[in-house]
């Protein structure tokens, strides 16, 4: 079984697109649900019995809260306002047989109701977690979880710690996942967070500082 994760906080205009595009067979579906303050959560609830409500603790901390809850033998993470492509778990199944984990590129877009953002497209580089890359999730015990002290670039990290591990890394070219862009992507909305994160994982890993 597949366990796919999507941690929630305040989702609402975005959720039903994300989680209908994840309603496959053998699936479990788990939202973590960060304490939203709108209809997120009933929402969740017409596509799972898995919502796990917790205190507002942002998405690095509800995934590995999603990870310690999961069932499945493979682990897909969500964010509540993309998009998985049809046919996405189909490849990432296929792909990872003989590896511990799956990593193909996801495509952005620019969400329909923003009609402030200038159109554009970006294809991700392999970095990029959510969305478009499956693991094992016996890898989370050699590896061990997303680092809680970091609110942006968990992901980038956690992929530096599994290769220094000697774990089993695919990286495929096949695009998984549609990025929304819109207003409240963290990326516009906590800009030096994620710059002071980033940084702290370039000393961690890279000057050892």
């Amino acid at each position: 079984m597949i366990s796919i994760i999507v941690p929630v906080f305040n989702a609402e205009k975005y959720l039903d697109e994300c989680l209908s595009s994840l309603s496959i067979a053998n699936t479990e579906i788990i939202v973590i649900n960060d304490a939203s303050t709108d209809n997120s959560e009933e929402i969740a609830k017409k596509y799972t019995n898995k919502v796990i409500n917790i205190e507002h603790s942002g998405p690095v901390i509800s995934r590995n809260v999603g990870i310690k809850n999961a069932n499945g033998d493979y682990i897909i993470f969500m964010d509540a306002d993309d998009v998985l492509k049809d046919g996405a778990v189909t490849i990432l199944q296929k792909e990872i047989r003989d590896v511990d984990a799956v990593i193909g590129r996801r495509s952005d877009f620019v969400s329909p109701d923003c009609n402030n953002i200038a159109a554009e497209t970006k294809i991700s580089s392999h970095g990029v977690i959510a969305g478009c890359a499956m693991f094992k999730k016996s890898i989370f015990d050699i590896v061990g979880m997303f680092d809680e002290d970091l609110m942006c670039g968990d992901g980038y990290d956690w992929l530096l710690r599994a290769k220094k591990s000697g774990v089993k890394i695919k990286e495929i070219d096949d695009i998984l996942c549609m990025r929304r862009i819109h207003e409240s992507n963290m990326g516009r909305t906590m800009g030096m967070r994620e710059k002071s994160d980033y940084a702290k994982i370039i000393r961690k890993h890279f000057v050892g500082k």
